[in-house]
């Protein structure tokens, strides 16, 4: 996806399925998008269970396939043919702690990468689709994550997050059955999965 999936975009899907929308979230006991009165937000509170089904839904209603990418496609596309930590200079690209007031902003507020994707690195972190284990180093193309797991790798850094967390490699691991203030995810569509 050119951003991740919007608060009204995981509505229309609440909607489309009889799924209840999650608690909205807060930070230091105030919330930052009562109620989901802004749709143009990414979706947070999701848990990477949610996000697959998210991906099923919109596989049916598009007729393509799409799913969560893997943690080595999802990196790929946020460097955008870079090799440097991040795609371009951290203020221009990312909501992240020092200039975000912890909260999320509508997406596509920053400027996109090179290939045109918004909020790689910062707004939310994104969920992958492999499970958290140990990552190659050095040349590799295409690694696969492991078979099996506990947590699932969500990648790049969210609204509340340091600047020194803010950059392409950077990799975090949460439990899949809960939603994360911090993480929302995009979907990549797919001919062959």
């Amino acid at each position: 996806g050119v951003n991740v999936v919007t608060v009204g975009q995981y509505q229309r899907f609440c909607l489309a399925t009889g799924r209840r929308m999650p608690v909205d979230p807060t930070y230091e006991g105030r919330h930052f998008n009562s109620n989901w009165s802004k749709a143009d937000h990414p979706m947070v509170n999701v848990s990477w269970n949610d996000a697959k089904a998210y991906c099923g839904w919109a596989s049916r209603s598009i007729g393509v396939m799409c799913d969560l990418p893997t943690e080595a496609e999802w990196e790929y596309a946020a460097r955008a043919g870079t090799t440097g930590a991040r795609p371009g200079e951290l203020d221009a690209i990312g909501w992240y702690g020092g200039n975000s007031d912890a909260k999320t902003h509508p997406v596509k507020g920053k400027q996109a990468n090179a290939w045109g994707l918004y909020d790689t690195i910062g707004n939310v972190r994104e969920w992958c689709g492999d499970w958290y284990g140990e990552y190659p180093v050095g040349s590799v193309t295409d690694p696969s994550g492991p078979s099996l797991g506990s947590d699932r790798v969500n990648r790049g850094g969210s609204a509340r997050d340091d600047p020194k967390n803010m950059r392409s490699a950077k990799r975090q691991s949460y439990f899949p059955g809960l939603g994360y203030q911090r993480v929302g995810f995009r979907p990549a569509l797919s001919s062959v999965r």
